[in-house]
C-alpha cells in the first residue's frame, strides 16, 4: 500500500492494535454483510460525503459525525502521481480524475473488513456509491487500479477484484491498454462522458478562468482546461490559437459542458 510517512515498527504495531479495537466503536457492524450482494442496512455502514480525492485509491470523507477522515480503498492499488515513468504518472492522473468524477462531493457508504485503519491513520474501507456498487471494484474493472491482494481480507471480495482485473486486462482498459486512445472530435465529446479519449480540435480561442487556461474549439461546447502552473511546464509555444490540438484525458462535465482537465504536458499534442 502507499506510504504515508515512516514510523518505528513498535509504533506501527501499537497504532494498528489501537485502530483495530477502535473499529468496534466506529463501525459496530458485521464485517461482510455488505459483500453478499444484498442491499445495505443502516447498521452495516458508516455514511458520509467525499470531500477530496488524493489519488485513485485514497480519498477524504466527511462522516455523518462531521469528522473528516482519510480513507484508503481496500484491495486496490492505483499508480503513483510522482512515479518517475511518464506513462505511469499519466495513468495515476487519469485514475485520480476518474475517482474525482465518480466520488467528489457525493455521498459514500463505507464498510470495513478485518482492520479499521492502517499504520498511517487512514480508514480501510470498501466504498459504495449505492447499495450494490463497490467503487473499489469499479476502479479495477475500468483499468485505473490493480487488484492488490497482498494483505488478508474477505475472500469473496478478492475473487471479485481478481475477476475485475482479468476483465480489464482482456479488454485492454486503462493500465492494460496497448493501443492509442480513441480519437474523437470536440462535437462528440459529450457522448463520451466518463471515458478516456483523445479529443482533436482546432483551437480558436484561449482565455483565463481563475487559475486555469481554457482552450476552446471551433465546434461543440467542449473545453480543455489547463492549470496555469501546469501550462508553464509545457515545451514550446504556449499559444494554441489557430492550431490543431489533441488532448487526452477523462471526459468530465463542468456547468453542463464536457471538458478534459490537463495535469501533464504529455496529455497535449499540437500540429497533428
Amino acid at each position: 500500500m502507499k506510504s504515508g510517512g515512516g514510523t518505528a515498527a513498535r509504533k506501527r504495531t501499537g497504532a494498528y492494535l489501537g485502530a483495530t479495537l477502535g473499529a468496534v466503536l466506529l463501525f459496530s457492524v458485521p464485517r461482510h454483510a455488505a459483500l453478499r450482494g444484498q442491499a445495505l442496512r443502516s447498521s452495516d455502514e458508516v455514511s458520509g460525503t467525499v470531500t477530496y480525492v488524493y489519488d485513485g485509491d485514497t480519498i477524504k470523507v466527511r462522516l455523518e459525525t462531521g469528522k473528516e477522515r482519510r480513507v484508503r480503498l481496500i484491495g486496490v492499488d492505483s499508480p503513483e502521481l510522482d512515479d518517475p515513468q511518464e506513462p505511469s504518472r499519466l495513468m495515476a492522473f487519469l485514475a485520480r480524475r476518474f475517482a474525482d468524477w465518480n466520488l467528489s462531493g457525493k455521498p459514500a457508504r463505507l464498510t470495513r473488513d478485518r482492520a479499521e485503519s492502517d499504520a498511517y491513520g487512514r480508514l480501510l474501507a470498501y466504498v459504495w456509491t449505492d447499495s450494490r456498487t463497490m467503487f473499489n471494484e469499479t476502479l479495477v474493472r475500468q483499468g485505473f487500479a490493480r487488484a492488490y491482494l497482498k494483505y488478508p481480507f474477505d475472500e469473496t471480495v478478492k475473487a471479485r477484484l481478481e475477476e475485475a482485473e482479468a476483465e480489464a486486462r482482456a479488454a485492454g482498459r486503462g493500465l492494460w491498454r496497448e493501443k492509442p486512445w480513441d480519437i474523437v472530435g470536440a462535437g462528440e465529446a459529450a457522448r463520451r462522458l466518463g471515458e478516456v479519449v483523445t479529443v482533436r480540435f482546432l483551437c480558436v480561442r484561449m482565455f483565463e478562468r481563475r487559475r486555469f487556461m481554457v482552450l476552446v474549439p471551433a465546434e461543440g461546447d467542449f473545453e480543455a482546461v489547463v492549470p496555469r502552473d501546469v501550462l508553464k511546464s509545457f515545451p514550446g509555444s504556449l499559444d494554441f490559437e489557430r492550431r490543431t490540438v489533441e488532448v487526452t484525458g477523462l471526459i468530465e462535465e463542468f456547468r453542463g459542458r464536457p471538458q478534459v482537465v490537463i495535469g501533464l504536458a504529455a496529455q497535449v499534442k499540437t500540429g497533428v
